[in-house]
């Protein structure tokens, strides 16, 4: 197999090495920290906590930790006290997913409608080895503790190989995951391969783990998960990422070398239909925006790193293998003549996913919440937060991600403070390149209109309660991504946002909530409104609708009656449109309508001031700031202080 990073371009900073210590301590010994679980140790003797007072018991479980156990010693012997990881088991609610019950998303979907409290996303998140990369990391950083972490790795995989036939787990259960998954196994081994000193990564595991690679490979090609009318989504893009990572590093053949061509041509068209020339994501969810980024932005780098090996070739002629959709060569958006090889707009494309994400991020270094959230991430590499609660919403890593990759970028002192992801970003791409900002900065946008709705309610949302106080206007800028749906402004004591809607009017819906002119704002670094965020997702399908309904945000609401229509778990039929009207230094006006409900929304930014004034053509209610509200999947917290 092919090797991209260098070990010793890898640079992790006091801060980081503290913090990756303290987790590898942990993972050694079969404890995480996984969708706001708090550090669990996921193994058949596991007694959960529950979930919000549900909890499953199963017989099958300790069943399962025998055979895994003997199965482990009967292959590989001596294992050092390795004691094997449960990796059927929500860890939450205690239900465990029995081999070959839960095989496919349709069997899935069917205990999950059934039963409550239930989460596929924990067993599928443990089978991400998020953690394995941070302790590749640790060890490529720290001499001591490569010997154990080596090991350590030798041993999940071969645990998690016994255990988890292709297609007969609930592993298997999701190509995401499993696209996820094989990016991080192969980051892992390109690393740990290079300090294994001992030959602990022996013939016989490198067969079994290429073996592993291939067989990713062919179940990612043979379930993409691709949308209808051709509108993919976020699930595609990861897809294309396990595409071009497991062929990337794969020697060369003509099967691998085809998919690694198809990888590249169909995230070359993704990017141009999922991202925005404004850089947003379209699925029009700020979390949602970093997933769908890494996915291109690693893979991106991976293919530049191709180019530096004999790999080249395979995008210069390359048999199309029967794969549906590999284009001729004639017809393909890359250049292998250029440097440059993608398109300039997908680099500028790249760039202004990471200027997107600037804009949103307030000087807490949190950023805009709108829309779900699920934590989900390609790599995890520099840990966010302290203790036990990982800062999901703190998108800094990306910045330093893309700065690995875009020359010019902006971010050189995120970089400065978290230096990881850009060190292995370069390592993979071998070089970078200057890409073009899009400029979604406004002076002055509309002019304000008469409203003469019959029904009106003023909130002074903050008041300064010291005279000395500087202006609240001073050193505003205003932001406006008008295909996204986001209006911005952040000054120096200020910042203040409101979602508008898509100008696409896209009814793929999926992770986006009733959030129509619903504000979020900061004063001094103190929230005064904030977005709700997402918590979870199938356990509890009335708690989803309540995180994402109107009620949970700050706008107005009359009766019971929703923005859109919830249609399932991860649906909703759209009928709300809401746009801009004006936006300035003293104001911002909003008018949203939907099921006859007419609403406009003036926002004064005085010096000392801020004042919402809302309008509708019927009678409604309207609160602001949430008492309960969610920073990260599973993650819930409570509100310090009060209006």
């Amino acid at each position: 197999m092919y090797s991209f990073i260098s070990i010793d371009k890898i640079t992790v900073n006091a801060s980081c090495m503290t913090k990756l210590k303290k987790l590898c301590d942990l993972y050694m010994q079969h404890k995480f920290n996984l969708l706001g679980s708090g550090f669990v140790k996921p193994d058949y003797d596991l007694c959960a906590k529950g979930l919000h007072g549900k909890r499953y018991q199963s017989r099958s479980m300790k069943r399962y930790g025998r055979t895994a156990a003997k199965k482990m010693q009967r292959q590989y012997g001596d294992l050092s006290g390795y004691q094997p990881i449960n990796w059927f088991v929500d860890y939450k609610s205690g239900f465990f997913f029995e081999r070959g019950s839960y095989n496919s998303a349709a069997k899935c979907n069917a205990v999950i409608s059934e039963r409550e409290a239930v989460d596929i996303k924990c067993p599928w998140e443990l089978g991400r080895f998020y953690h394995l990369v941070q302790m590749a990391v640790f060890a490529a950083a720290d001499k001591g503790y490569r010997k154990d972490i080596v090991r350590e790795f030798k041993n999940e995989l071969c645990d998690f190989i016994e255990m988890n036939p292709v297609g007969r787990t609930v592993q298997w259960s999701a190509v995401m995951d499993s696209s996820i998954r094989t990016v991080n196994l192969l980051v892992a081994h390109d690393i740990l391969k290079q300090l294994d000193e001992t030959g602990c990564l022996d013939p016989d595991f490198e067969t079994r783990f290429e073996t592993l690679i291939r067989a990713s490979l062919t179940y990612i090609m043979d379930g993409l998960e691709r949308g209808r009318n051709g509108m993919n989504s976020n699930h595609y893009l990861s897809n294309l990422a396990g595409i071009i990572f497991a062929s990337a590093y794969l020697e060369t053949d003509e099967w691998n070398d085809a998919c690694l061509v198809f990888g590249v041509q169909e995230m070359i068209r993704e990017v141009g239909k999922q991202f925005h020339e404004e850089g947003g994501h379209f699925e029009g969810s700020t979390s949602y925006h970093r997933l769908s980024g890494e996915f291109v932005l690693y893979a991106t780098a991976l293919v530049y790193g191709t180019l530096q090996t004999g790999r080249k070739k395979a995008y210069q002629s390359y048999k199309r293998m029967g794969i549906n959709g590999l284009k001729y060569l004639a017809l393909q958006k890359y250049d292998v003549k250029t440097d440059r090889f993608f398109p300039q707009w997908y680099l500028d494309r790249v760039y202004n996913m990471a200027v997107f994400t600037g804009t949103i991020l307030k000087d807490n270094h949190e950023i805009v919440q709108v829309g779900d959230n699920d934590s989900g991430r390609l790599l995890k590499l520099t840990p966010m937060g302290e203790g036990e609660i990982d800062k999901v919403i703190d998108h800094r890593t990306f910045l330093s991600a893309v700065s690995g990759l875009i020359s010019n970028s902006e971010f050189g002192q995120i970089v400065n403070e978290i230096p990881l992801e850009s060190s292995i970003v370069s390592s993979l791409a071998k070089k970078k390149f200057e890409a073009h900002k899009y400029d979604a900065r406004v002076n002055q946008i509309g002019s304000p209109e008469d409203i003469v709705y019959p029904y009106k309610k003023e909130t002074v949302l903050y008041i300064d309660k010291c005279e000395t106080a500087g202006s609240l206007s001073e050193g505003i800028r205003i932001y406006y991504y008008e295909k996204f749906g986001l209006l911005v402004v952040k000054g120096e004591r200020i910042f203040l946002c409101m979602v508008i809607d898509t100008a696409e009017n896209t009814n793929l819906l999926g992770h986006t909530h009733n959030d129509k002119l619903s504000i979020e704002v900061l004063v001094d670094g103190s929230y005064i409104t904030r977005d709700p965020g997402g918590y979870i997702y199938t356990p509890f399908p009335f708690i989803r609708d309540r995180f994402r309904s109107v009620k949970a945000h700050n706008t107005i609401h009359v009766s019971d009656v929703e923005q859109n229509v919830f249609s399932g778990t991860f649906g909703m039929k759209k009928r709300a449109k809401a746009r801009l009207i004006s936006a300035g230094k003293e104001g911002i006006v909003g008018r949203a309508c939907y099921a006859g409900i007419e609403h406009v929304r003036q926002i004064e930014l005085q010096p000392h001031k801020i004042v919402v004034k809302d309008y509708a053509n019927m009678p409604f209610t309207v609160s602001f700031r949430n008492k309960i509200y969610s920073t990260g999947y599973g993650q819930l917290c409570k509100e310090e202080k009060t209006l």
